[in-house]
């Protein structure tokens, strides 16, 4: 007897229980290699309005170890005399069982389809060894060959090896080789069955064994398997009713679950609530805006996290990551990284502009009133209707007129305010636009109005009346006597100036309505000396008189021409 199989025997004999084998086993040597899991997240729109709703999926595809790396596995099955009975009805339903877990590990779907290059076949044992069905993609095949099982005969083992290997040496290079065999008793024909065990290792097969009923030959089937003491390849069932949980740990074994202890949290952004919140596999719990998603494993197969996540207008609106941190972590050690999806949010308000941006009015002409217009609108520059815009003047001659309005369609409101009339009208003003964000504050744009006077007065030279009050002169006014008047749309108190045509002299300034008497004297020097009675002043020149009238802002009239008069006849 070979020294391993003498070694295992020397130890005390161990009773794998079924109880024992409640939870899957994963990750061992010599199973399929881990499997792989991808992650992706997805928004059910990509455009919505301020305080709408957008529907989000996270989404983990997974894929086991079986389904991205292929095995050819022999299902090895007594049906000896012994296995009447209850047995042979217990491990037809175990081994079908079996061939549902792989048919759906393979492709995430129990459709009878074996898929992804992974087969399974079938040998049964008694006196001798048949190949019930060779490897195949077809689940239905291999559960319809289980199905005609019938127990009769003597136990051959060493036979039962062989004709499975048969099968397994022909089978795709590049797959896995596993065999599970199961009997209920001794070895009774074609001697000691070790030999052709070794064989089957020797040639890269994985061998899973499971013992049935008595425990006298359990130390033999230990020996047969790959590796009887990590509890993954050798069972021992007391009674066939156990048999369906072994061949599930085993199913689990080879399939090797793309991971477990799964954990997803997923943290929405703050401009976000969350609320329908549902899994479709696995459990998952809400902290605020955190959500944290648990799953015991994942197999071949697509489960997703959903909810709704509400736009909060106080947020603003924009181009949003709705939920941008998931961090994905399981006991595989798996790295899974997620897209990052954005949403744009329409219809906040976000900007206003005021126009113009600055203006000129001339203040002189009576009923002058000034406009500026507002414009709202969002992140993406269109127009936002139905927002209140506050309009007020901090600054300048009109301080404190003040209106309001609303948005149209197309984002605009007004304001139409007067101007101050007169010397205090003038100046600059700064008028502000706001509107409230939906977070409270006040959104504003200042612009500026310049009233201005560039009018000049319109001034006259009238004749008038003698000292006396007398009444006033022919057309020729031979005496002198003139009346000074300046107006002026702005300044109610124009000056006004007298200039000589033959000198320099300038004499002034002077309000509207005062008389003077022009007196010429062509050597003498100019001069202005009060008048007497109703003439406030006697004026002196040497040629004619320019009169002419000054604002307040510096603006001046054309001159008019007074002419001094012609000596009496």
């Amino acid at each position: 007897m070979e020294a391993r199989k003498l070694r295992r025997r020397a130890g005390t004999t161990v009773v794998a229980l079924v109880a024992a084998m409640a939870v899957p086993f994963a990750g061992q040597a010599g199973a399929a290699a881990d499997g792989t899991v991808i992650g992706d997240k997805s928004l059910g729109a990509n455009d919505i309005q301020c305080g709408g709703t957008v529907p989000v999926t996270v989404t983990l595809n997974a894929e086991t170890g079986l389904a991205g790396n292929p095995a050819d596995i022999e299902l090895v099955l007594d049906r000896s005399g012994s296995m009447q009975g209850q047995p042979i009805v217990d491990l037809k339903a175990a081994a079908k069982s079996f061939v549902d877990i792989i048919d759906q590990a393979t492709d995430g779907s129990l459709n009878g389809v074996i898929a992804n290059g992974s087969r399974v076949g079938m040998t049964s044992f008694a006196t001798s060894a048949s190949v019930d069905m060779g490897l195949t993609s077809d689940a239905a095949a291999v559960k319809s060959a289980i199905d005609s099982l019938s127990a009769n005969g003597n136990t051959n083992h060493s036979d039962a090896f062989s004709t499975g290997q048969s099968q397994l040496a022909g089978s795709v290079p590049g797959n896995a080789k596993k065999m599970i065999i199961i009997t209920d008793g001794e070895t009774t024909v074609g001697g000691d069955a070790s030999p052709a065990a070794a064989a089957v290792r020797a040639a890269g097969t994985e061998i899973f064994g499971i013992g049935l009923g008595a425990t006298g030959f359990q130390n033999e089937i230990r020996d047969w398997t790959t590796d009887p003491d990590d509890g993954v390849h050798y069972f021992f069932a007391p009674d066939s009713g156990q048999l369906q949980q072994i061949f599930g740990t085993i199913g689990a074994a080879i399939v090797v679950p793309a991971a477990t202890g799964v954990k997803v949290v997923d943290t929405v952004g703050a401009p976000f609530s969350i609320s329908g919140v549902a899994v479709s596999k696995g459990g998952v719990s809400q902290s605020g805006n955190q959500l944290t998603w648990t799953l015991d494993e994942l197999r071949t197969e697509s489960v997703t996290l959903t909810f709704t996540a509400t736009h909060l207008p106080a947020a603003g609106g924009g181009t949003l990551a709705v939920n941008p941190t998931v961090v994905y972590s399981d006991a595989q050690g798996h790295t899974v990284a997620f897209p990052n999806p954005t949403v744009k949010v329409h219809g906040c308000a976000a900007h206003i502009d005021v126009e113009p941006e600055h203006a000129v009015n001339e203040l002189g002409t009576p009923g002058q009133t000034h406009t500026v217009t507002a414009k709202v609108t969002d992140d993406f520059g269109d127009p936002v209707s139905g927002v209140g815009v506050t309009f007020g003047v901090l600054t300048g001659p009109n301080t404190g007129a003040a209106g309001n309005g609303t948005t149209a369609a197309t984002g605009l409101t007004g304001f139409t305010y007067p101007g101050t009339q007169g010397l205090a009208g003038l100046g600059t003003d700064t008028i502000r636009g706001c509107f409230t964000h939906a977070n409270g504050t006040a959104v504003c744009d200042d612009v500026t109005k310049d009233w201005v006077d560039t009018t000049p007065p319109v001034v006259t030279c009238t004749p008038t009346n003698n000292p006396s009050g007398g009444t006033v002169p022919p057309a020729n006014n031979e005496d002198g006597f003139y009346e000074l008047s300046a107006t002026d749309a702005v300044d109610p108190n124009p000056q006004i100036y007298v200039r000589d045509t033959a000198s320099s002299a300038v004499f002034g300034s002077f309000p509207s309505g005062t008389k003077i008497k022009l007196v010429q004297a062509p050597g003498a020097t100019p001069t202005q000396k009060p008048g007497t009675g109703d003439i406030n002043w006697k004026i002196t020149l040497k040629g004619d008189a320019l009169v002419s009238a000054k604002d307040a802002s510096g603006n001046e009239s054309a001159p008019v021409r007074c002419n001094v008069p012609p000596p009496p006849k």
